[in-house]
């Protein structure tokens, strides 16, 4: 078999743009790989006459920004990014790797990056559009059907104080627990509903973990935060998913008397520590946590806690030794990260 395709060719075909940063600026472009007109990105862009940050999606530029600039700092070889881009009217998720060298300076050198695009351009913007009126929608139809239930609720409770025959009793307070798992599921899916459609910015870690402790009645146990300044870059539904995980502690932690939250540093990234000193949580139980059901609450506390962390691409695992307390272990990627003393 012969092979007629060259190199160039194959590198060409792949959605993969290469380009040149300039040394005295890395948000100009030196020179680029032709095929950036293919996708739409970056073109007109070689000269150095184009700020790549403005080519950018405006929510991913402080982001981007503070990374490359870290990485700069630090005089690391090598940055990872992961943000969207301008491609002709639309904007693609692309994956930047940029390799660095210094000088004895240690000012950047040569910088040479690449772009793997992804195969989805946001048109999905439309069927953001499409879903958000639906949500709207949802939360209308949701609120009106609550806003019945507790006036079911209401008369239900007032029955129960006006009935003596104990048939009758039973049967009333089997429609209200009824009632509530009904109002358990639909405020389930107002919160679920919310996953990966707030804004993200750079929060505050000990500050959001606060927030979330403001929610839950913790007395008389104590809490122990040392996540020092560090930064993290999400929405407000990390917080949701905080409390969804520490509310466990004063419910189903018997015997717990503290909690420490604590930060360390993993590679690049970190690990978010929770760690009580309760009862624990039993080995069998450990890879069923954080099903949909599973627990004697409603059961969808820490289903919900890791679909809303998985938005961040942030994993959870409880690691804890039963009978010594639970410790769940959030790990967290550098590129939503700033660890700080």
């Amino acid at each position: 078999m012969t092979i007629t395709t060259s190199p160039d060719d194959l590198f060409h075909a792949a959605p993969v743009i290469a380009f040149e940063r300039n040394n005295s600026d890395i948000w100009k472009i030196k020179t680029i790989s032709s095929n950036n007109v293919k996708y739409g990105i970056l073109v007109n862009a070689s000269g150095g006459e184009t700020d790549i940050l403005s080519h950018i999606y405006k929510e991913d530029q402080d982001l981007v920004s503070r990374k490359m600039g870290g990485a700069i700092l630090q005089k690391r070889p090598g940055i990872e990014l992961r943000y969207r881009i301008r491609a002709g009217a639309y904007y693609r998720w692309v994956e930047e790797y940029c390799s660095v060298s210094y000088d004895d300076a240690g000012q950047p050198q040569k910088a040479l990056s690449y772009l793997w695009i992804s195969s989805l351009p946001i048109e999905w913007a439309l069927l953001y559009k499409g879903s958000e009126i639906w949500n709207t929608l949802n939360s209308k139809i949701r609120h009106d059907i609550l806003n019945q239930l507790t006036a079911i609720l209401g008369y239900l409770e007032l029955s129960t104080d006006l009935i003596t025959d104990p048939t009758l009793i039973d049967f009333t307070q089997k429609e209200q627990n009824a009632a509530e798992k009904i109002r358990d599921r639909l405020i389930f899916t107002r919160e679920y509903q919310k996953i990966g459609m707030l804004e993200f910015s750079w929060i505050s870690l000990s500050d959001i973990i606060k927030e979330a402790l403001n929610e839950i009645v913790m007395d008389p146990i104590q809490v122990f935060i040392d996540t020092g300044n560090s930064l993290l870059y999400a929405d407000k539904n990390f917080r949701l998913a905080l409390e969804k995980i520490l509310v466990n502690i004063p419910e189903h932690a018997t015997g717990a008397t503290k909690v420490h939250i604590s930060l360390e540093p993993v590679g690049d990234g970190g690990k978010l520590i929770i760690q009580d000193d309760g009862c624990g949580i039993v080995q069998q139980q450990k890879t069923r946590i954080f099903d949909l059901g599973f627990g004697k609450g409603s059961g969808y506390g820490l289903f919900l806690a890791e679909k809303i962390l998985s938005i961040f691409e942030i994993t959870i695992q409880e690691n804890g030794v039963p009978g010594e307390g639970a410790r769940f272990e959030l790990m967290i990627p550098s590129h939503i990260l700033e660890i700080r003393s």
